[in-house]
């Protein structure tokens, strides 16, 4: 199988939406008030705020992360994603007990319904942010 990789490319992709946080994090931090469940609800919060009251008919679903990190603390980035496809999954928020049911994209966070995720990241002076742009496989 074969799809474009051009998330900008308009006749493959619907932009969903994009919005961003003053954080970077990883999943499996359990310290008190750090727990995963905690991030993504910080998640939901932040994309509820520019959430379309639409969402278009999509066949799957697709995320470009980009991570800015303050510090020189390890940071692995491979474990970003984790948080930020599960704060959309149907199965997770229920499980969770969010209130945040309408960002439910998909019923689970497996290959049937995500099929492709872009993360970049990079080293910064100042305060760390996390960008999110969500997208929909139409083409």
């Amino acid at each position: 199988m074969s799809f474009d990789w051009n998330l900008d490319n308009p006749l493959a992709y619907s932009l969903v939406t994009k919005f961003e946080f003053d954080a970077a994090f990883t999943y499996g931090d359990m310290r008190p008030g750090n727990e995963d469940k905690v991030k993504r609800e910080l998640i939901r919060g932040f994309a509820s705020l520019s959430f379309p009251e639409t969402i278009p008919q999509v066949k799957w679903w697709a995320f470009r992360i980009v991570v800015q990190k303050d510090g020189n603390r390890a940071f692995d980035i491979e474990n970003v994603p984790k948080l930020i496809i599960d704060s959309f999954c149907r199965k997770q928020i229920l499980e969770d007990g969010s209130s945040h049911l309408k960002l439910a994209l998909y019923q689970d966070d497996t290959i049937d319904f995500v099929r492709l995720m872009q993360v970049a990241g990079t080293r910064i002076a100042d305060q760390s942010k996390t960008t999110v742009t969500v997208y929909g496989f139409v083409g």
